[in-house]
Parts: structure tokens; sequence; C-alpha cells
């Protein structure tokens, strides 16, 4: 089912990094995407996350997720994305950023370099066996990816703010850069996965593009503790709603299972 797995990625995180690293991973998380069919929630996907430190730029942490659908699905439309964010363990700016994606026919590759000094993004953009180019866009104040800004959100002190107040964020997607808000929309104890917990609840504004119809159609439950764990997003879709759930979790916090 196409693209389900890049609603989930795009505010929560996944995959252990690759195998040669010589850090060992701060934090995994593993998710679960289902999609609405019909009156069922069916499996669709994962998405699983890895952040550790990075191996290329001093003080900073190299998170990447990794989306796929299941086997069950591959005859439908199949799905093996990536996505690799280097950025400032401190201030969440990001260093270098890529995504590779894998859906069906369709293979395009997305990587970033921040200079900072220089005030741009530049871009190597690659549509495999049709085209490649280089875009240079103008670096605004506070730009993260989509991945660094996940992180990000989870450090929010959402008890500063009030319900339905806006917090605005800055992001770059596919060359372009957008101004955002996070809609704050309390705290809520919710039933998640059979299991009761107090949560923070926002929504994020939405870009327009070839799922999402955009304006504030995602939630995202994180969880109220010192882990802040994203456990559940919902989205409306242009074709139905997706949903991912929080599997598992390991970090140096302890270990989460749902």
């Amino acid at each position: 089912m196409k693209k389900i797995w890049i609603v989930i990625c795009l505010l929560v995180a996944g995959l252990s990094l690759d195998a040669q690293t010589k850090y060992q991973p701060i934090e995994e998380l593993v998710y679960t995407g289902y999609y609405n069919w019909g009156f069922l929630w069916v499996k669709a996907g994962r998405v699983e996350f890895s952040l550790a430190p990075s191996e290329k730029y001093p003080h900073a942490e190299c998170l990447k997720a990794v989306g796929y659908s299941l086997p069950s699905w591959d005859w439908i439309f199949m799905v093996r994305d990536t996505l690799i964010s280097h950025f400032d363990k401190d201030t969440f700016m990001p260093y270098e950023f890529s995504r590779k994606a894998h859906e069906g026919n369709y293979h395009k590759t997305f990587d970033y370099t921040f200079h900072y000094q220089d005030s741009i993004v530049l871009g190597d953009i690659h549509r495999v066996g049709r085209f490649r180019r280089t875009d240079t866009v103008k670096l605004m104040p506070q730009t993260y990816d989509m991945l660094s800004v996940a992180w990000l959100t989870r450090e929010l002190d959402f008890d500063s703010y009030r319900e339905n107040d806006l917090i605005p964020i800055r992001i770059l997607i596919d060359s372009k850069i957008y101004d955002l808000y996070i809609r704050y929309l309390g705290v809520v104890k919710s039933k998640i996965a059979g299991k009761k917990q107090e949560c923070y609840v926002f929504s994020p504004l939405l870009v327009e593009g070839e799922v999402f119809k955009g304006g504030e159609n995602m939630k995202i439950w994180v969880s109220k503790d010192e882990y802040r764990l994203p456990v559940m997003v919902e989205a409306k879709i242009l074709v139905g709603s997706v949903k991912g759930i929080l599997d598992r979790s390991a970090s140096k916090y302890g270990t989460y299972t749902k």
C-alpha cells in the first residue's frame, strides 16, 4: 500500500544501524503500521529506528529509519525506504539528511548537506534511470529535516503549553522549506495496544502531497513520562487512514514492549 510507512516516519522513528558501526545504539524503536480496510485495521508495514553517536560529525547523533511493506502486501505495492539524519545532539539542527525511496518501480534518492556558514542546503537528487540534478536551497533559521524534527518534538516542554497552542516548526521536504506548526491537544488517558496510559497528544500541520490533502489530519500520542515515547500515530490519507503503534523500544532508560 503506497507510502503507508512514510506517514509514520514523518514524526516517529527505527532500524538498527549497519552492523559495521563501532557505536552501540542509544535507542531503538519498532512500529507496526496498519491500514484501515473497511471496518478493519490490517497490518501493512513496519518502521524500525535506531539512534547512535555519529561517526562523521563530533557532538552529533545519527538516526536511521527503515520502512517496509509486509510480504503479504508486496504483491500490491512493495516499499523499501531508508532515511538517515546526522544532527546536533543538543540543538537537533541537521548536518546531513538522506532519503532513499524504493517503492514499486519508483526509485529515487535525496541527499542533502547543510552548510550553515554559507546559509544554503545542497541537494543531490537522483531518479534512477531518469535524471540527476543538484538543488541549492536557501537555508532559513531553525530548519530541520524529517527525522531531526521528530526527536526535537519529543523534547518539547508540553506542560508549558495550553490546549490548542500552536508550536511553530520549519522542515526541509524534497528541496523545499515549509513553515508548519504543531497544535497541542493536551493530556489524554488513552488505551493503546491494550494498555492505558497518560499521553501528550498533538496534531501537526501536514503538507499537501501524494499522500495527504494537507491540514491537521494526523494525531501523535507521546507517553507522559521521562521516556517521551511516541506510542501511536494516526492519520487520514487520500484514501482511507493509517496508524502506527509502537511494538517495542530499547534504550539506556530501559525496555518497552506493548
